[in-house]
C-alpha cells in the first residue's frame, strides 16, 4: 500500500492543473493566499487520502496522478463511483453539507495531492461570487454524473458497461505512444468496480471482446484495437 511521502507548497499562481480545476478563475492575490495556506503531499498507490465516515477538514485539489473515489458496498466490496485526476477539486460537497465523508478517496496511481483548510475555501467562497458559482457548477455535475451512473447500471448489459469503462479509461489515463495501449493503472478487480459486477464477468467479457477483435490483451495492458466497435458495443451512439 502507498504511504503519504512528503509535503511541499507548488505555487497555485503557475500551477498548470490550475487551469481546468475549480480555482481556474482565482485572482493572483487569491491564488497567493491559496499557495500560502495550503499544504501538498504525494500520495503512493493505495494511500488513503479520506474516508468514509471521517469528517472533513477542507477540500483536495489533485495536482498530479489518479485517484478513485469509492463507496463500501454490504457485501465488503468497494464500488468505484469516480475517477479524478489533474485539476479535480474532492471532498467538498460533505465540507459545504457539513456531513461525514460518503465515500473513500484512494490514490490509484503515484498522486500529488494539495489539502486546503476549510475555513479558507469557505472563506473564498463566501467572499468571491465566480468561485461560489463554480463550486455550484461543480456540484451539480456530479449529482448528474451520480444519476447517470444509476441508470446505466439498472439499464444497461455488462457488455456495454465494460466497453463504456474502457473508453472512460483511455479518456482518464490515455494512451501510450502507440496510440491504442491503454496506460492503465487499475487492477481487473478496479475495472469490475466501476462497471458493478464480479471480477469474474469482466474478464470473461474481455476475453469476448478480444475473440471480436475489439482490444487486444497482453498480460495487464489492453489494447484498443477498434474504438468505434467499443463505442457502438457501449451503445453511446445510434
Amino acid at each position: 500500500m502507498g504511504i503519504t511521502m512528503h509535503s511541499y507548497g507548488p505555487s497555485c499562481a503557475t500551477c498548470g492543473s490550475r487551469v481546468t480545476s475549480t480555482f481556474a478563475g482565482l485572482s493572483v492575490n487569491d491564488a497567493d493566499e491559496l499557495t500560502e495556506s495550503k499544504a501538498c503531499s504525494m500520495y503512493g498507490r493505495g494511500a488513503v487520502i479520506f474516508s468514509y465516515g471521517s469528517y472533513p477538514r477542507g477540500v483536495f485539489c489533485i495536482h498530479s496522478g489518479h485517484v478513485k473515489l469509492t463507496r463500501p458496498t454490504p457485501d465488503g466490496r468497494e464500488q468505484i463511483l469516480r475517477l479524478a485526476g489533474a485539476g479535480d477539486l474532492v471532498g467538498y460537497a460533505s465540507m459545504i453539507g457539513g456531513e461525514p465523508y460518503t465515500l473513500n478517496c484512494i490514490a490509484v496511481e503515484e498522486s500529488s495531492v494539495c489539502f486546503v483548510p476549510m475555513e479558507v475555501i469557505l472563506s473564498m467562497v463566501r467572499e468571491n461570487t465566480q468561485l461560489a458559482l463554480r463550486v455550484m457548477q461543480d456540484l451539480s455535475h456530479e449529482v448528474e454524473d451520480a444519476e447517470r451512473r444509476v441508470v446505466e447500471i439498472a439499464q444497461k448489459s455488462i457488455r456495454e458497461r465494460v466497453a463504456e469503462a474502457l473508453l472512460v479509461i483511455k479518456e482518464t489515463f490515455g494512451v501510450a505512444d502507440d496510440g491504442e495501449t491503454l496506460k492503465n493503472p487499475l487492477t481487473r478487480e478496479e475495472i469490475a468496480s466501476i462497471v458493478g459486477t464480479a471480477q469474474e464477468s469482466v474478464i470473461r467479457t474481455l476475453s469476448e471482446f478480444k475473440s471480436k477483435n475489439l482490444i487486444e490483451i497482453s498480460g495487464k495492458s489492453i489494447r484498443l484495437k477498434n474504438v468505434k466497435g467499443l463505442i457502438k458495443t457501449a451503445n453511446l451512439i445510434d
